[in-house]
């Protein structure tokens, strides 16, 4: 399906968001701040409810903090359509999101079915975290038009969003879609099609390395967590888990053990609470059982492990080389992905300035060799002291 060469790239007034659960209901209040007509569609009315009741709280506390008018709290609402029909909430879109759960059987049904329902130029985009962008577009007769569009968690308070270009997806597409992420003000930062895409993929080995740490017990999670807290960062490792929800990172263990290594294949304590509906924020109880309402766990601080969390950064720093030899992402992209997706105090490539080279190899093979894992094995630019030399122009 050819696009219309007089479509008007921002001229994108009108947002269906597909799944009202917690990136859904996020991403549809994102786009009405941004200045869009939204409708919130999903299979059940009951998370079609919530999700409005969850945007509508969320709009008062703005009013409250004077961040938007009683007007515009109003107007805003009055911009919001909610429905079960997929067919009602695209007909008339510019722009469609799906942010439905991380499987692909679901998302070839949902974008075989926006192919047919929604208008020939409205641009298809998905939240995926992990899937190919490629591979979906090809459930469609316009993979030109389709995009990855990935926020984190919670969309609203989301600082950076992931632009992943597909093998057929147009400039103009691309365009489109950082004018929908600039709208909400946000920063785009532009991906190839690649498992876990930038933040995510090198986020990977680090949520595995904790995830390993976790199966053999070697720490308490509360004791990791402080350390992290007590180094003033946002949320420790296994309340980051806990809150993303450990059926999407079960989800997206399989995919990256699918398409990028097996040594990311589902470990077993998150297994095990899967099994168990212990799928942590979002029913109450995880890796920690949290507060009423979702709120967040109380870690006690007075008893941090005795454990170096940069040992976190020096995984991502390994993986972040992976994903520029690849072309993935650019350095700058990938130094404030980092910082602004995942709230690290500094971009890998950043940090990796301040590291002597084969203290960061001898770490790394001995991660490797202690949990028979290559992914943790040294990127061969690290072992041979080439690594500066070859971002220097970067």
């Amino acid at each position: 399906m050819e696009e219309d060469s007089n479509f008007d790239a921002n001229n994108i007034k009108r947002v269906s968001v597909i799944g009202a659960g917690l990136m859904g209901h996020g991403i549809a209040e994102v786009a009405l701040l941004s200045g869009y007509e939204v409708s919130l569609v999903d299979i059940e009315e009951s998370a079609v409810c919530k999700g409005r009741t969850l945007i509508d709280s969320s709009l008062r506390k703005f009013v409250e903090k004077a961040v938007i008018t009683e007007g515009m709290y109003k107007q805003l609402l009055n911009n919001l359509k909610t429905s079960t029909s997929l067919e009602e909430s695209v007909k008339d879109a510019d722009f469609c999101i799906e942010a439905i759960p991380e499987q692909i059987k679901l998302k070839k049904k949902v974008f075989k079915k926006l192919d047919i329902l929604s208008p020939r130029n409205a641009l298809l985009a998905s939240n995926t975290s992990t899937l190919s962008i490629t591979h979906i577009a090809n459930f469609t007769n316009r993979p030109e038009l389709v995009v990855g569009v990935h926020f984190s968690t919670p969309p609203v308070l989301a600082e950076v969003v992931e632009i992943i270009r597909g093998e057929k997806t147009s400039e103009r597409t691309v365009l489109r879609a950082l004018d929908f992420v600039k709208a909400g003000n946000r920063i785009p930062i532009i991906s190839k099609d690649s498992p876990g895409f930038i933040c995510n993929r090198i986020m990977a080995p680090s949520m595995l390395l904790v995830q390993l740490m976790l199966d053999n017990n070697e720490y308490t999670p509360e004791s990791i967590d402080a350390v992290a807290l007590n180094k003033k960062m946002v949320m420790g490792p296994y309340e980051l888990l806990d809150y993303i929800g450990l059926d999407v990172v079960y989800d997206s263990s399989k995919s990256l053990a699918d398409n990028l290594s097996p040594d990311y294949s589902p470990t077993k304590t998150v297994s095990r609470l899967v099994q168990e509906n212990k799928l942590g924020r979002k029913t109450g109880e995880g890796i920690y059982k949290w507060r009423s309402g979702g709120k967040r766990p109380i870690i006690d601080l007075s008893y941090p492990a005795n454990y170096d969390i940069m040992n976190l950064m020096r995984v991502q720093i390994n993986e972040a080389v992976k994903v520029f030899e690849e072309e993935v992402a650019t350095i700058q992209d990938i130094d404030i992905g980092m910082t602004k997706f995942y709230h690290n105090p500094s971009g890998p490539f950043e940090l990796v300035k301040q590291m002597n080279l084969s203290d960061l190899t001898s770490f790394l093979d001995n991660l490797s060799v202690k949990y028979d894992k290559e992914i943790f094995r040294a990127h061969e630019w690290i072992r041979d002291n080439s690594l500066l030399k070859r971002i220097g122009n970067e």
